[in-house]
């Protein structure tokens, strides 16, 4: 795929998807967009909201969206320049970026030195949008929680070659990250199904390079590691032009200076920097790759630096120069290094990007002994995921809209693996997967996480952050992995792309209602309505989720009901809020509660469309039974896969080890020479016998060959 047809498709979508949710083109590219940052870890939890004001002496006040970004005590603006143009392409300049920079800036002025009620009502969004930014900005640098600005530009323009570089000042005293994202950049970061490599030489920053110890590890290791001294100033200063984009593989946020630790590591910078490299634990960092000084006696060059374990130091060394509380100063303030080095100079490998995590976890589990890590934290690799994908592709969907041929819901385990498929295909055959996986059914793991979660009753949850919920969702599936994996079945599946379906049907009728404001907070309303609605069912009742499979869309009464009780659920939110915002209320437990407690009498005609729960439970149990039965001939299958050869030296092996009773060693013995070296299938009695055996040895520190 070429850049000029990403660039038809991408707006070609936006029209669509603007026709059909009754929006602008523009409101889907500010959408959009911000979807695709947030995928690649730009930033979290972006809310979408254009504000445009003039305030004193005429200047413009303006913005598309904002967000926070907790690891670097940084609010974030962003500002659109769309121009709905397929063919004729706009230059983006260093005078139109100028503008729109200075517009987010005029209104962060305001908010911290003027009077926003001067030019709006106190209905405005904007006045309450301003009361939050001013309390967190504060009236100085020791009571503040924003440190640092970034302002995003997100353009469907070309970026002019005149635009050479776009640093800005310090503004209200603080450090200021201006970031241009254009189509281009976006295409660019798609094709290498990455986020931008951070690529640093260490004299950028003023340091000679970093004392290193190589550590011998052997001729079987695929990585190499140091232990190193780190400049705290260095560590520092890095930190203030990357950010959290150096804690990508980090799975704390900063924890900010309230916390116990965080205090500690300020005292020491601020009174005793040159006890720092005694008192504090160090950070533990994973790269790519590095390279050396010319005498190989530091480290002058990391490639994709990733701060695993650390990243409170890290933020409290960067928050203590901004806030100028280094008393003393950090040239004697050093920090001990534990670095791992992956040596990939190019493009990550699956296998590579499986090893990068793998070390990421195991690193973080052993070395985050302050706040220890649990294993939702690294849920996305989880097997639950690999189970969807193969169910994904398995389950068809009936043909709806007068189409002779079953489609497919795209379940997106890894980031744009729905593009990545079609790239070596050709424009026939592009056309054919598109019929049958359509970009509409292309569901990535945070969106299900969000609709199932909201089915399960918790859309205070769901209402947080899309990193959050899906933590959240993690501790439910691992114990339902955990407990009853046999559940993750083809029932399951098919009733989360139901919930899929639920939640993106009520979002556009929502905003296709009258009641509904411009900018309001359907974001908040869908996931309060559909687990309203879930929690109010009549007891051993349930919705008809067969029937929205079949039809691939909300029945009537379902879709009627639903409309309904969102309009209650949009007055009871503005109520609750009070004129602050109804996204911070929302994400409370006591707020969903008190809605728990709101009367809403359900239709007679919706009533008469649930289906009996018993009849649910029925077919989830049939389900479960036959998954367990095709799991079973799976591993069956694999055992059988793997030769009489193999568990033959499985079982020479563990002879010479003698750490297995006879009865044990023996069984192995018969499953190579009894079954697979004569052709024959091992029972699921005799896998299930054969896995704890291997486990038991594993345990014993034995690794399968």
């Amino acid at each position: 795929m070429e850049i000029e047809e990403y660039r038809a498709q991408f707006i070609d979508q936006l029209r669509f998807d603007a026709d059909h949710e009754g929006t602008e083109p523009e409101t889907q590219f500010i959408l959009k967009t911000l979807e695709e940052l947030e995928s690649i870890g730009e930033f979290n939890d972006p809310m979408p909201m254009s504000i445009e004001m003039r305030g004193k002496r005429g200047r413009i006040m303006a913005f598309d969206a904002y967000a926070y970004d907790e690891a670097d005590s940084a609010l974030i603006l962003i500002a659109s320049d769309f121009t709905n143009e397929r063919d004729a392409v706009n230059t983006l300049t260093n005078t139109r970026i100028m503008d729109l920079y200075t517009h987010m800036c005029n209104f962060l002025d305001e908010v911290v030195n003027g009077k926003m009620s001067d030019y709006c009502d106190d209905s405005d969004p904007a006045i309450i949008l301003a009361k939050e930014f001013r309390k967190k900005i504060g009236k100085g640098m020791l009571d503040t929680e924003i440190l640092r600005f970034k302002f995003y530009i997100i353009s469907n323009s070309i970026l002019s070659k005149q635009v050479k570089n776009v640093s800005q000042e310090d503004f209200l005293e603080r450090p200021v990250e201006l970031n241009i994202w254009t189509l281009e950049r976006l295409f660019q970061t798609f094709m290498s199904d990455a986020s931008e490599i951070v690529e640093f030489d260490t004299k950028d920053f003023d340091c000679e390079g970093i004392q290193y110890l190589k550590a011998d590890l052997g001729d079987s290791s695929d990585y190499d590691a140091y232990l190193g001294i780190v400049p705290g100033k260095f560590l520092a200063d890095i930190y203030l032009k990357y950010g959290s984009k150096l804690l990508q593989g980090n799975v704390r946020a900063f924890l900010n200076v309230r916390g116990k630790v965080n205090k500690g590591i300020r005292n020491t910078i601020i009174n005793s920097p040159e006890n720092f490299f005694t008192y504090n634990n160090g950070i533990a960092i994973v790269a790519r790759s590095i390279g050396f000084s010319a005498d190989n006696t530091r480290i002058t060059h990391f490639k994709d630096l990733q701060i695993i374990n650390g990243g409170q130091t890290t933020a409290s060394l960067a928050n203590a120069i901004i806030r100028k509380e280094d008393k003393k100063g950090m040239d004697n303030l050093f920090v001990p290094m534990k670095l791992t080095v992956l040596n990939v100079d190019n493009d990550m490998s699956e296998e590579d990007v499986e090893r990068y995590n793998n070390i990421t976890k195991t690193i973080s589990k052993c070395a985050n002994c302050q706040n220890p890590v649990s294993d939702a934290d690294f849920f996305s690799n989880h097997p639950f995921h690999v189970m969807m994908e193969k169910l994904s592709q398995k389950v068809l969907a009936p043909p709806v809209a007068g189409k002779p041929y079953q489609t497919r819901w795209f379940y997106e385990r890894s980031r744009g693996k729905w593009e990545q498929e079609q790239m070596k295909l050709t424009q026939a055959q592009r056309k054919t997967f598109c019929e049958k996986s359509p970009k509409n059914q292309v569901v990535k793991k945070e969106k299900l996480a969000k609709c199932l979660n909201t089915i399960r009753m918790n859309p205070h949850q769901v209402c947080q952050s899309s990193a959050i919920n899906f933590n959240r969702f993690a501790d439910y599936v691992e114990e339902l992995y955990d407990k009853s994996k046999d559940s993750i079945n083809e029932v399951f599946f098919k009733k989360g792309i139901c919930s899929v379906i639920m939640f993106d049907e009520l979002d556009v009728m929502i905003n296709k209602s009258e009641w509904y404001p411009k900018g309001g907070d359907k974001a908040q309303i869908v996931p309060y309505t559909i687990a309203k609605l879930i929690s109010i069912l009549p007891k051993d009742a349930d919705l008809d989720w067969v029937t929205i499979w079949n039809k691939q869309t909300l029945y009537p009464a379902l879709a009627n009901e639903l409309i309904r009780l969102a309009f209650d659920t949009q007055k009871f939110l503005t109520k609750q809020a009070g004129g602050g915002l109804v996204r911070t209320i929302s994400r409370t437990l006591a707020v969903w509660d008190d809605y728990k407690k709101v009367p809403f009498e359900l239709s007679d005609e919706f009533i008469k469309s649930l289906v009996s729960q018993k009849e649910i439970k029925t077919t989830e149990a049939a389900a479960k039974r036959v998954h367990k039965f095709n799991s079973n001939i799976e591993v069956s299958v694999e055992i059988f896969n793997l030769g009489a050869d193999y568990w033959m030296r499985v079982y020479n092996e563990l002879l010479k080890e003698n750490v297995l009773p006879y009865g044990d060693l023996d069984f192995i013995k018969s499953i190579a020479t009894r079954f697979i070296a004569k052709m024959v299938l091992p029972s699921s009695a005799q896998c299930k016998r054969l896995l704890k055996i291997v486990s038991n040895v594993e345990d014993k520190g034995y690794v399968m060959p």
